[in-house]
């Protein structure tokens, strides 16, 4: 490098580098030209990233279904994990979750419980299918439907009532309604309870209970045994099941003080079928009952009670004994006898009662009313009724209406006119009403207006039968077949 003239390289000094770094650097670029003349024959497409031999692209894709279908499948399996539970935390078929196999609880719908508290907009129901007490809340939006189909309101839901509920996603109570395959009878009597054997018999149909079944007074629980046949009841249920009882109306007792001194006492309600009294309490409705007491040593006595509910009405049969007799003597057949607006039975001759003052009213057909009051204060009373005959119609002889004796004028139906309706029925002692209005018990006589009158009787075992009469003469009698 001596020799090395510089100046012949127009003074233009470069940086000093090494021979061999630049021989490297020579064989680096004559490399880099070699694989570019061998990638010349290749297609810019073959040249993409490929996974496995897939395109890398069509990879990713195929990727992601896979991780969806993954994902969609564990959610299934996980849903029929949890009803898988749910069946065998409350059973493990529907029929053993309900009472008849129906009964099933879904999600967002109770298909059926029992009411067991309500309160201001939230009802607290029993679900028959899991044995759980919940609470729902009601809106103004809340859709309630009765027994009958009908809406109705909150306030006319009640303990014992049973309900489907479906709910809203939030549990708001959406719809209120009677379960579809329930059944209820409103307002029957005669239901027989027996808390031994669990069971109750309604309308002649047999079903059981258990101690879930609510029965119910006045929002109030009572004990199945307390119920009497003399109670009016609600019951619901499904199938062969009773799920609840709510009396309607309960009953009384007459109450008979001093009864032992009646030999073989007997006692009638509403003239129904003689009962005996083995205990001096008898169970009767709530309500207005006419009482006929009878026994071996003492006449018939029959009393007018108004028995209120669970209350005791007391009958002093020591006063009775010490009765008066009130004694009727009669010129009429088939006369009948009101005393203090209680009507006796037919050609009454005797009437036992306790000392008092009485309005006595005696009816016959054909004839006028006879009307009297009589003392029994001190002694006994006697009615000697002398009654006159109504005067005979005469027929017209034109064949047109009936004209009144002493008169040419025929009864005019528009006027103030009265004519009397004597009112049989078969069998009788029947409650006889006329145009709506109690007047007694068969047979009776009442004055009407000229006029049509709709005429009503029930026996003692509640049926009723009726008709339309047309009053158009003094005299008219019907009678009602049952």
């Amino acid at each position: 490098m001596g020799n090395y003239k510089f100046e012949k390289d127009n003074n233009d000094f470069g940086q000093t580098r090494r021979l061999d770094t630049i021989h490297k650097e020579v064989q680096k670029i004559e490399k880099e030209i070699k694989n570019r003349g061998n990638n010349k024959s290749i297609p810019p497409e073959d040249k993409e990233d490929k996974v496995f031999g897939i395109n890398k692209k069509l990879a990713v894709m195929l990727v992601i279904f896979c991780a969806v279908f993954i994902i969609c499948g564990c959610f299934v399996i996980s849903k029929m994990l949890a009803v898988s539970n749910s069946v065998e935390n409350t059973g493990s078929t529907s029929e053993e979750n309900s009472l008849n196999g129906e009964n099933i609880t879904e999600n967002g719908y109770i298909s059926c419980g029992i009411i067991t508290d309500k309160k201001s907009k939230e009802i607290t129901v029993l679900n028959t299918a899991t044995g759980k007490t919940s609470v729902y809340e009601l809106s103004n939006s809340t859709v309630i439907t009765g027994a009958n189909g009908g809406r109705i309101s909150l306030k006319d839901l009640g303990r014992g009532d049973i309900v489907s509920i479906t709910l809203s996603e939030s549990g708001q109570a959406q719809q209120v309604r009677f379960p579809e395959n329930a059944w209820y009878y409103q307002s029957v009597k005669d239901v027989k309870i027996d808390a031994a054997s669990m069971t109750a018999e309604i309308d002649g149909k047999k079903f059981v209970y258990d101690n879930e079944t609510i029965f119910s007074y006045n929002e109030s629980d009572i004990y199945p045994g307390d119920i009497d046949q003399t109670d009016i009841i609600t019951a619901y249920g499904i199938g062969e099941n009773l799920l609840s009882a709510k009396i309607e109306e309960a009953h009384g007792f007459v109450v008979l003080k001093n009864a032992d001194s009646i030999e073989n006492i007997m006692v009638k309600i509403d003239f129904g079928q003689a009962q005996k009294v083995n205990n001096a309490i008898v169970p009767v409705s709530a309500g207005h009952h006419t009482i006929l007491i009878s026994g071996d040593n003492i006449d018939d006595y029959m009393i007018e009670v108004q028995v209120e509910e669970n209350q005791q009405f007391e009958i002093d049969l020591g006063e009775f004994s010490e009765a008066l007799r009130i004694i009727f003597d009669v010129n009429a057949d088939n006369y009948n006898v009101n005393i203090n607006g209680v009507d006796y039975p037919p050609n009454t001759t005797e009437a036992a009662v306790s000392r008092g003052v009485y309005n006595i009213i005696i009816t016959a057909q054909g004839y006028e009313d006879f009307s009297t009051t009589v003392n029994c204060e001190k002694e006994n009373a006697h009615v000697s009724a002398v009654l006159n005959k109504l005067p005979e119609p005469l027929v017209n002889p034109a064949g047109g209406a009936n004209i009144s004796e002493g008169t040419n004028t025929v009864p005019n139906k528009n006027s103030s006119s009265q004519g009397s309706l004597t009112i049989y029925t078969d069998p009788g002692w029947a409650k006889v009403y006329v145009d709506g209005e109690y007047i007694g018990v068969s047979p009776v006589m009442v004055k009407l207006d000229y006029g049509k009158h709709n005429v009503k009787a029930k026996d003692s075992q509640g049926n009723i039968e009726e008709t339309d009469v047309n009053i158009d003469s003094p005299d008219k009698t019907v009678t009602l077949d049952f």
